[in-house]
């Protein structure tokens, strides 16, 4: 009976391991707690802050993208007026004047000829290029009034286009007979568009019949394909009428890609933006359409394959208000669990959405509980193993010493102990002894860590800073010219207009273009036209003081920043950098001169101007201009 109830006792937890047990028990517990503590407390905090950032942030975008549309509906206000001037003067179009400018193809359908696209100068003595149009074969052209008009368009488009293009795809006009006349540089859709195309039966232009719009109000387009450029684009079109006869829709494109690389290239960090009208069709979303989206017109939501979309306009439409005064509201899409961030853009009636998923906030609060726990964890071993050694031995004036140790350790003082400047029981031969010494060891490896630490740091703190610069640098730099890119001329540019306004200095903007470059990309194949635009750039380069930037303004396209140099110095400037391009002397058997060459317009700064756009603007008129006077020369 004895043997069995000493048997039972050896197997009942001893005092120790009891204590132990409760201790590590009701630590756990509070571990946990604390653990779901952080956890809502991080959602929380989490998700005011990327609300509020994206309030910010769409507050932001809406103000920027609002300027395009603005731009757009100016524009063709201006067009409008001019047009009618014309329309309604006593200019007189002749029927040879018409044939002059149009031939009909073999198939019926009347189209501009090639050479107003590649460029001529007309007896008016004005280089009008990137021209083209197109009648389709189910419409005669031979109404006198009809004739005039496109005359008439083409007339004005050729002159306004080439200041208009910098911001949007193309200007063009179309006619209720089933007619277009445009000016887009890139593209001559009148030569390529399908000779039976029923332009005026599709969505976009018939929209803008006394038919489908009796108010006569301008209109933006949902997104379409465009089947002739093979564009996904959206268009801005103002009709024109004269005592109720309908006379033609001016209009600008702008191009789905333009929309797509701020939607998918700046979004939040998880997250995403869309762009919606408000009678429910779809103008721009990261996901591209489908082929057999292609061929439907418009995107209405009920031909996208997007559920989330679709969900989210249903909640737009039911809790944004209706007249928000510019203010970004935020909605909570619990079905799909995401919060959308709505902004309205000012013009087309459109709504710039940005979704947050939940999941976004829940993947930091989680981050931020599993932490708490690892930590709530490591600290209970760590309390357990101190209470095991005390209880063990029982010692209490070493474990008051050790008790000291420990609170030095955890302010930090680790030198103290290191050094012995307190008591401690490191000649007991046992195992008080021993963690005594083992402290004295732990806070010179942990003093010595310390320092290896923080010297780590500050290395690797000069490292990232160093790499943030370097990086910092090539996000600035063109990937092919190897000079700097259009962010960091906008940034320098509104650097120097801002301090040239407060008096602190002056500068010069130098606009420059390859000259006939898509001609001798199409004659020596696009490696050969890199090769050119790399040559040209390291020529400029040579030409400029350390003080001085050059830049790839956009495709062929430079753009030179002279500082503190007025005009007289930057023409001889912009004189050595012409010649030092003659000078490469590269072959250009489809350019005039024989060799490539440069256009380049030349604007200074003044305090009278508005904006930095009034001198780009400036510089882009002269550089046209110095294009239009033969090229291969500087205009200032």
């Amino acid at each position: 009976m004895n043997i069995r109830n000493h048997k039972s006792d050896s197997k009942q937890p001893t005092l120790m391991q009891g204590v132990l047990l409760r201790i590590f028990a009701t630590a756990m517990v509070a571990v946990m707690l604390f653990s779901v503590f952080s956890y809502f407390y991080a959602y929380q905090q989490e998700k005011e802050q990327r609300l509020d950032d994206l309030r910010e942030y769409v507050a932001d975008r809406v103000k920027a993208d609002s300027v395009i549309f603005e731009l757009a509906e100016d524009n063709l206000a201006v067009f409008k007026k001019e047009y009618l001037r014309l329309y309604l003067s006593d200019v007189e179009v002749t029927e040879e004047d018409f044939w002059e400018l149009y031939f009909e193809d073999e198939e019926g359908a009347t189209r501009m000829k090639k050479k107003y696209f590649d460029g001529v100068y007309t007896e008016d003595g004005i280089f009008r290029y990137a021209m083209s149009s197109f009648i389709g074969n189910n419409q005669s052209v031979a109404d006198p009034d009809f004739q005039r008009r496109l005359v008439l368009t083409y007339r004005l488009l050729s002159q306004v286009g080439p200041a208009w293009v910098n911001r949007f795809a193309n200007v063009h006009a179309s006619f209720p007979e089933n007619g277009i006349v445009l000016f887009w540089p890139e593209e001559p859709w009148g030569l390529n568009a399908r000779a039976d195309l029923p332009m005026n039966e599709l969505g976009v232009i018939k929209s803008a019949s006394q038919q489908e719009n009796p108010e006569r109000m301008p209109l933006w387009s949902g997104l379409y394909f465009d089947e002739t450029a093979e564009e996904w684009v959206i268009t801005y079109q103002v009709p024109i009428d004269y005592e109720g006869k309908h006379l033609i829709n001016p209009s600008h494109d702008v191009y789905l890609t333009d929309l797509m690389e701020r939607l998918v290239l700046e979004h939040p960090v998880g997250g995403y933006n869309f762009l919606i009208r408000k009678d429910g069709y779809l103008i721009a979303h990261p996901s591209e359409p489908s082929e057999e989206q292609r061929w439907v017109g418009e995107l209405s939501l009920d031909k996208v394959e997007l559920p989330a979309v679709v969900q989210a306009y249903e909640l737009i439409t039911e809790q944004a208000a209706s007249d928000n005064d510019g203010i970004v509201q935020i909605i909570e899409n619990k079905a799909d669990k995401s919060y959308l961030v709505v902004g309205e853009l000012s013009g087309p009636d459109w709504w710039f959405v940005s979704v947050l998923p939940t999941q976004v906030i829940q993947a930091v609060a989680h981050h931020s509980a599993l932490i708490s726990f690892i930590e709530g964890l490591a600290l209970v071993l760590a309390i357990l193993a101190i209470v095991y050694m005390v209880i063990r031995h029982q010692a209490e004036q070493p474990l008051a010493q050790l008790r000291v140790a420990a609170d030095l350790i955890g302010r930090g003082e680790y030198d103290r102990i290191a050094e012995q400047q307190i008591t401690l029981p490191l000649t007991l031969k046992n195992e008080i002894g021993l963690l005594a010494r083992r402290f004295v060891e732990m806070a010179a490896n942990i003093g010595n860590a310390r320092r290896d630490l923080e010297n780590i740091v500050e290395e690797r703190t000069r490292e990232l800073a160093a790499a943030n610069e370097a990086l910092e640098q090539l996000s600035l730099t063109d990937g092919l010219m190897g000079i700097r890119n259009r962010r960091s001329f906008d940034q320098d540019l509104a650097r120097l207009f801002e301090q040239g306004m407060r008096g602190e200095g002056v500068f010069t903007l130098i606009l420059a273009d390859v000259d006939h470059f898509k001609s001798y990309n199409d004659k020596y194949g696009h490696a050969e036209g890199d090769r050119i635009l790399k040559e040209v750039s390291k020529a400029l380069l040579h030409n400029i003081r350390d003080v001085d930037r050059v830049y790839r303004y956009g495709g062929e396209e430079i753009a030179i920043l002279l500082t503190r140099s007025d005009e007289n110095a930057a023409v001889g400037v912009g004189e050595r950098m012409l010649e030092s391009i003659r000078a490469l002397r590269i072959p250009h058997e489809e350019s005039e001169h024989g060799i490539i060459t440069i256009s380049a317009g030349l604007a200074s700064f003044t305090m009278h101007m508005s904006s930095s756009e009034v001198l780009i603007k400036e510089a882009d008129r002269k550089l046209y201009e110095a294009k239009s006077r033969g090229r291969n020369q500087l205009l200032s």
